[in-house]
């Protein structure tokens, strides 16, 4: 199953127990049915916000970023930072949601770059989405369950920007490289 089914599916389940819950409290006022409301909610919050927001910002960028832009450019000290995390051993083993993207046969290298930028846009909007749901404590309470679960999902989300950052800046050193290369002069017949 893609990790977009998997978002898919999440969501519509996590809906049905919630409302299912919210039903099953109303009926007997019972804590284990606002206990269930308030975690099913939750996961329907982190997994169908996260796919709202994936899609509405590929329709607006449209896999177009610019590449140079500082927000984008690797800090000195991030290389290090990857080697260390072991970036390049665990990279290819995690999902993702569009292959298509990042097919090196029908993109160019310039294009594979700026879908890392776009995919790092996205999970740098959810991460501050996963912060955001510690607003659910307020009326809800249970703020160790808000914590843990916004943790959790802001430190995955973190996890596909750093594949991200890595990513590009070896994407982008290959194109400096290919920019580099002299042209060979046309043949004439």
């Amino acid at each position: 199953m893609t990790p977009l089914k998997i978002m898919k599916t999440v969501s519509a389940a996590s809906f049905i127990a919630l409302a299912s819950a919210l039903l099953l409290y109303h009926l007997t006022m019972s804590d284990i049915f606002r206990i269930l409301a308030i975690v099913f909610g939750t996961i329907f919050y982190h997994f169908f916000v996260r796919l709202v927001l994936g899609i509405f910002i590929d329709k607006a960028k449209q896999n177009r970023a610019n590449i140079m832009r500082s927000w984008y450019r690797i800090r000195p000290w991030e290389r290090k930072f990857y080697r260390c995390i072991g970036v390049r051993k665990w990279k290819d083993k995690m999902p993702t949601s569009f292959p298509e993207y990042f097919n090196l046969r029908k993109h160019s290298l310039e294009e594979l770059a700026q879908v890392t930028c776009q995919a790092e846009i996205i999970h740098e909007s959810n991460v501050l989405i996963s912060v955001s749901a510690l607003l659910g404590a307020i009326p809800f309470g249970m703020l160790w369950f808000f914590v843990l679960s916004s943790l959790a999902s802001g430190c995955f989300d973190m996890i596909f920007v750093v594949m991200q950052r890595y990513n590009r800046s070896r994407l982008i050193s290959l194109l400096e490289r290919q920019r580099a290369l002299p042209i060979p002069p046309k043949k004439i017949d």
